[in-house]
């Protein structure tokens, strides 16, 4: 009994990474958001990297890289620098995905905002 327990648990494990695994999968390339002030532009890389930039009415304001990876429904991003020093290095950021497309997803920032990124 103990081993079938034992085997129930890490087929639930293994599935859960699968899923993380998918959905990083399907985030590797160029997104950008973009509303009325201000844009923002993310390129995910298959090794876990990112770079990005934030425009506000169209000036740069921030041009940073980074680590990121998904667990469960969470978007997390660790900053390793920003040319601007706006993000200061090893800050972290963690978005709830609550859609991924093939051409979209959508997050939840941590204020609440909902913002759809486009694949450029």
């Amino acid at each position: 009994m103990k081993s079938l327990l034992a085997f129930a648990l890490l087929f639930s494990l293994a599935s859960c990474v699968s899923v993380d695994t998918r959905k990083q999968t399907e985030l590797v390339g160029r997104w950008r958001y973009v509303d009325d002030r201000q844009s923002c532009e993310y390129s995910f890389e298959r090794d876990g990297s990112f770079t990005g930039q934030v425009r506000h009415r169209a000036k740069i304001v921030s041009k940073f890289t980074g680590r990121w990876t998904v667990r469960g429904e969470t978007l997390r991003y660790t900053y390793l620098s920003d040319t601007f020093g706006r993000i200061p290095a090893g800050a972290t950021d963690r978005d709830q995905l609550l859609e991924v497309t093939q051409d979209s997803f959508v997050i939840q920032a941590a204020n609440g905002d909902r913002r759809r990124y486009r694949r450029l």
